[in-house]
């Protein structure tokens, strides 16, 4: 139980460190993500450390590692960190879809930047024969 309550408060400090730092690399104009792919990884990191926060709290402050004589007030304790843990997941499935649409969005790119390099270079009928078919997904 030693490691847990020193583990806990480590990796919340971990994840606001992460996080301070991705704000500063943003700030900065080192950055790769959008503004919207930031907000969601901070809602994400605000989840993460309020979850950890309240497994420490209920673990050490609250003594709830048992149903004990407080069932009720257990399990509606419980349920909301479960709540929290459902929320980080949808916020990290939101960002992923955007991952993945910024993926799409840079193969096309990259695939129009080829093909124009290709015409240039070759013309372009030709181009578009050592290119092969386009993928059905991209139209």
């Amino acid at each position: 139980m030693t490691f847990v309550a020193i583990a806990l408060p480590v990796l919340a400090a971990s994840v606001l460190a992460l996080l301070w730092s991705e704000v500063r690399r943003f700030k900065a104009g080192r950055h790769l993500i959008s503004a919207r792919r930031l907000g969601l990884r901070l809602v994400a990191g605000g989840l993460m450390i309020a979850l950890l926060a309240a497994v420490f709290v209920g673990l050490f402050a609250l003594h709830l590692d048992a149903v004990g004589s407080r069932p009720h007030f257990f399990m509606a304790y419980w349920s909301g960190c479960l709540l929290i843990a459902l929320a980080l997941i949808l916020v990290m499935l939101a960002d992923m879809r955007e991952v993945e649409a910024r993926y799409t969005q840079r193969q096309r790119e990259i695939r129009r930047d080829l093909a124009s390099f290709l015409a240039g270079r070759v013309g372009p009928r030709q181009a578009e024969e050592q290119l092969g078919p386009a993928d059905e997904s991209e139209q």
